[in-house]
């Protein structure tokens, strides 16, 4: 794991003009989400892709009871301490090391943590980052349940993180057994006027696959390449042949799934 703090950088050494364009090259990816909506799952999927073809990409773990991405990724950044001053101090350190390295950047903040919106709403995030050449992309995780939109109104209101690069996604995992796959976001999600006034200005909706032996590859604690070449760890077998071909349709369906949106994507 990177050391948990990051150097203090001169703020000289960034050039901020409010009426300057820059052309946009580096991707900010903030998924949110309440919990067991998908969103470190996803994360670890987007971060192995962007990888393994070639592409640089920062990695946070936020989430100081749980910090999952930190057990995959040995090269995460993760907060000093749970203070929220510390959080927040750690947190401005990151945008500032990606704007200088050039870098994109994914931080994954534990379900209700108030971080980036305090942040988004000091700085103005969204215009700051694009002044300088960063794209910042929210990506929201939601089950059928509309308890979900009001996670996801909190950022849209008075625009407080609400970039034009917005993803919705549809986890099909949080679907419950008695409800149908085909009707469940449809019935209780899709028509919202939160998830259309947020479609109107260009923004993607993207249905996630669920993969079922997720837990299996969870529980050894591998990539998902790893896990489909057959590799294991903490002495347990590895996959099964059967659950490799799962994992190996389950990459294949989520490229398929985030097509649209690969742009917006570290």
């Amino acid at each position: 794991m990177e050391s948990d703090a990051l150097h203090d950088t001169d703020n000289s050494r960034l050039s901020y003009d409010e009426n300057q364009t820059v052309e946009t090259g580096q991707i900010f990816l903030f998924p949110t989400g309440r919990g067991n909506r998908g969103k470190s799952f996803f994360t670890r999927w987007a971060v192995e892709e962007a990888r393994n073809a070639g592409r640089e990409v920062i990695v946070a773990d936020g989430d100081c009871t749980n910090q999952t991405l930190a057990t995959y990724f040995q090269d995460a950044y993760s907060p000093p301490s749970a203070d929220q001053v510390s959080i927040t101090k750690w947190f401005e350190g990151l945008v500032q090391k990606q704007i200088e390295t050039r870098k994109s950047l994914i931080v994954d903040f534990g379900a209700g943590d108030r971080t980036l919106k305090h942040v988004a709403h000091e700085l103005s995030l969204v215009s700051f980052l694009q002044n300088l050449g960063v794209q910042p992309v929210a990506i929201h995780f939601v089950g059928p349940d509309t308890d979900d939109l009001a996670y996801l109104q909190s950022f849209e209101t008075d625009k407080l993180f609400a970039p034009d690069a917005t993803i919705i996604v549809f986890n099909q995992f949080c679907v419950p057994p008695h409800i149908p796959q085909a009707t469940a976001f449809s019935d209780s999600i899709e028509k919202s006027d939160i998830i259309r006034q947020i479609l109107d200005r260009g923004s993607q909706i993207v249905v996630m696959p669920t993969l079922g032996c997720a837990h299996e590859i969870e529980r050894r604690r591998l990539s998902f390449m790893r896990a489909i070449d057959g590799k294991t760890k903490d002495n347990l077998p590895p996959l099964g042949l059967i659950d490799r071909q799962r994992t190996r349709m389950w990459r294949d369906n989520m490229k398929k799934a985030f097509s649209e949106v690969q742009h917006w994507l570290p």
